[in-house]
């Protein structure tokens, strides 16, 4: 079971807008499983979004990045639901 990421008021902001903006109003139809890397001030997240096959409404849960190995790792660990809900 993941922990909730801690959070700023203001990354939420950022995530949630661009949620919203960039992943949101550009899906269509069925998606499986998807990935969006985003860096709010220095801080990296990786966003999964994908579209629940039976009820149809779209998922994006937020995980930060780790910086390992001269790259960025996604730490399944700590974890927030950005959107739950929302359809297409």
């Amino acid at each position: 079971m993941t922990k909730n990421l801690a959070l700023t008021g203001y990354e939420k902001g950022y995530l949630t807008a661009y949620y919203h903006t960039a992943i949101l109003d550009n899906l269509t139809g069925y998606h499986d499983d998807e990935w969006y890397g985003v860096d709010v001030d220095g801080r990296m997240f990786d966003l999964n979004v994908y579209v629940d096959d039976i009820t149809y409404e779209v998922i994006c849960t937020v995980y930060e990045c780790d910086w390992i190995n001269d790259n960025y790792q996604t730490n399944t660990e700590y974890s927030w639901t950005l959107a739950k809900g929302d359809k297409i």
